[in-house]
């Protein structure tokens, strides 16, 4: 209990100075500003240098009374709520993976740190991504990339026993669950090397064609370069209300830091009742699915991780609902425009896309036609250990497959749903936040959370009309939404859902 404690305070320290840095992030990407020039934070008002005793999240902002120390201007309420709510998932996070432990195959701080450090980067980076949409509707694919190789990486050196036992597709699904990380079979990790060696030659073959092709670059979902905001006047109306009638959000913040810190002690073990992981609640018996059900939403793990999802939600429809009437329209008038050339621009993405999908159908029929044998002796590369455990191939195919398939799920209904309806079904943006999600999480992830984000978004409208504010909204925000969902409750879903269908 004391080792929970201590780790739950550094994650909670550590998401909060994560949570400043996207701050900064969030500030200068859009505006065309150097991440990493100037080093140091400045005002935007009087674009001074903050000292670092005015830095600390949360509680500088709680001291200086929400404004600068030099020019006392109001600093917008972004700030301190992007540190906390980083703080919150990052806590969640841990809690889910080594406490409650409703990820298969982790649970292990020691030998599953880089699964815990990838979906920090993961979950971080789309709480930028969110706001960043939110903001100025666009989605920087640069981060997206970070979060992919991110993900590519932490699996291919992380590969311990303890997370193999459904590696390679094996028949082995005896409930409880799979017992480990959710891996590619041989089949699955050929097409996918496959396809990514298909990305990269379509890449090479059509850079001209990327040069003299469609306006819409695949990098972003904002309108146009020159419609981004530039200047500290223009990016006011894209921030959080920096002021409240009465003074009320400090005293707010203070009340929601003191519940995080509640949280951390906590998940550290302290008042924690149950300590059972979470997914033993589904266990081989027969019983009732209805009675399996109940005991999963009283488990105290359910009641802290929901619970810190649904206010994730409430803090992301409240923010989602704040009127920003000059992207709205700027968005809403470039999607017109770009309705004209709908069809032919996903012609022409689907053309890029050709070598990735001829060479991803080859290596299936090569290995679909060679039989067991053939598959046999890829597992037994994919498996080879080459010291300590570790085999860098699986891990290496786990990543890309994730990539890949996350990916293509969102590029398949960009495509398909545009050259159907004739407008852009799904901005690119998103499609590279879908294969961000999968390169760490796995392809299940992204591929559930893909639906589970429309829910999300129609209950995130209806909250909006209550408000009775009206805006576009984008779709990025929720897909974040419904990855950190996933990332917390995948593993649960799909065990009780085989509970549910062995039963029936």
């Amino acid at each position: 209990m004391t080792g929970n404690l201590f780790w739950s305070l550094v994650i909670l320290i550590l998401g909060a100075c994560i949570g400043s840095f996207l701050n900064v992030v969030i500030y200068r990407l859009p505006r065309g500003l150097s991440v990493l020039r100037p080093l140091r934070s400045f005002c935007p008002a009087c674009e001074r240098s903050i000292a670092w005793y005015d830095n600390v999240p949360v509680i500088s902002y709680l001291l200086l009374g929400g404004r600068c120390r030099r020019c006392r201007s109001a600093i917008s309420l972004q700030y301190p709520l992007v540190e906390l709510t980083t703080a919150l998932v990052f806590l969640m996070l841990f809690d889910a993976m080594f406490v409650a432990r409703v990820r298969e195959g982790i649970g292990h701080l020691w030998t599953d740190w880089p699964m815990l450090a990838a979906h920090m980067v993961l979950l971080g980076g789309l709480i930028a991504l969110s706001v960043m949409d939110l903001e100025a509707y666009m989605v920087d694919v640069r981060v997206t990339w970070i979060i992919a190789a991110a993900g590519v990486v932490a699996h291919t050196v992380w590969t311990p026993a303890s997370s193999l036992k459904q590696s390679l597709g094996s028949a082995a699904m005896s409930l409880p669950g799979y017992g480990g990380w959710i891996r590619p079979g041989p089949l699955e990790a050929m097409v996918t090397l496959a396809a990514t060696a298909g990305l990269v030659l379509g890449v090479l073959l059509f850079m001209r064609g990327l040069a003299s092709g469609p306006e819409e670059v695949p990098e972003s979902d904002e309108p146009a370069a020159e419609d981004a905001p530039q200047t500290t006047e223009q990016a006011v109306q894209f921030a959080l209300p920096v002021r409240q009638r009465g003074g009320w959000h400090l005293p707010v913040l203070a009340v929601l830091a003191v519940l995080l810190v509640g949280y951390a002690v906590v998940v550290g073990g302290i008042g924690r009742p149950v300590s059972l992981a979470w997914l033993d609640v589904v266990g081989t018996e027969r019983v009732e699915t209805s009675r399996t059900g109940a005991r999963l939403l009283t488990h105290p793990a359910a009641i802290r991780l929901g619970g810190g999802f649904v206010l994730c939600f409430i803090a992301l429809a409240l923010v989602a609902s704040h009127p920003q009437p000059v992207a709205d329209s700027e968005i809403l008038e470039a999607l017109e425009a770009e309705a004209v050339d709908a069809r032919h621009n996903a012609l022409w993405e689907f053309k890029l896309l050709s070598p990735a999908i001829l060479l991803a159908a080859g290596a299936g029929a090569v290995l679909w036609w060679g039989g067991p044998g053939v598959q046999r002796e890829i597992a037994a590369v994919l498996q080879r250990d080459i010291g300590g455990g570790w085999r860098p191939l699986l891990g290496l195919a786990t990543g890309l497959s994730g990539w890949i398939i996350g990916g293509a799920v969102g590029w398949l209904a960009r495509i398909v749903f545009t050259l159907a309806f004739g407008k852009e079904a799904l901005g690119m943006g998103d499609v590279h936040i879908l294969g961000a999600a999968g390169a760490v999480a796995g392809w299940p992830v992204a591929l559930i959370g893909f639906f589970l984000a429309a829910p999300l978004a129609l209950l995130a409208i209806v909250v909006i009309a209550l408000r009775r504010q009206s805006r576009a909204l984008p779709y990025g925000p929720w897909l974040a939404l419904a990855f950190l969902g996933m990332c917390l409750f995948q593993d649960v879903f799909l065990r009780y859902a085989r509970v549910r269908w062995l039963l029936e």
